[in-house]
């Protein structure tokens, strides 16, 4: 990733469906984790044109640690997804995932 301001999309498994988490703003659930992952890579993309470095990073399942699914690309090239196994969290992102996992221990409803 580059010097610009990182941006983290996290979709995350909870008792009433998928949901997108951004900067402490949870968007309302969705019926399946592919719907969520279009849903966050729209926004992320958006974001991206708001001179964000944007990342989406996805759970397989409740409880489970995230992958990066998709990542904006440096200044000089494309956006990309990540469509073949999910990579391990991006180290310019670890920092953020820290808070992540600290909440993914704790119930569905404590994280909301």
């Amino acid at each position: 990733m580059d010097a610009r301001t990182r941006l983290a999309f996290f979709i995350l498994k909870t008792r009433v469906g998928w949901i997108v988490r951004v900067d402490g703003y949870v968007y309302p659930p969705c019926a399946s984790q592919a719907d969520a992952l279009a849903k966050a890579i729209r926004e992320a993309r958006a974001a991206e044109r708001l001179g964000f470095a944007s990342v989406v990073l996805a759970q397989s399942a409740a409880g489970e640690r995230c992958h990066v699914r998709w990542t904006c690309a440096p200044m000089v090239g494309p956006s990309q997804a990540v469509e073949a196994s999910p990579l391990p969290a991006a180290p310019a992102m670890a920092d953020l995932l820290k808070s992540v996992s600290a909440s993914a221990k704790s119930t569905p409803e404590e994280r909301l």
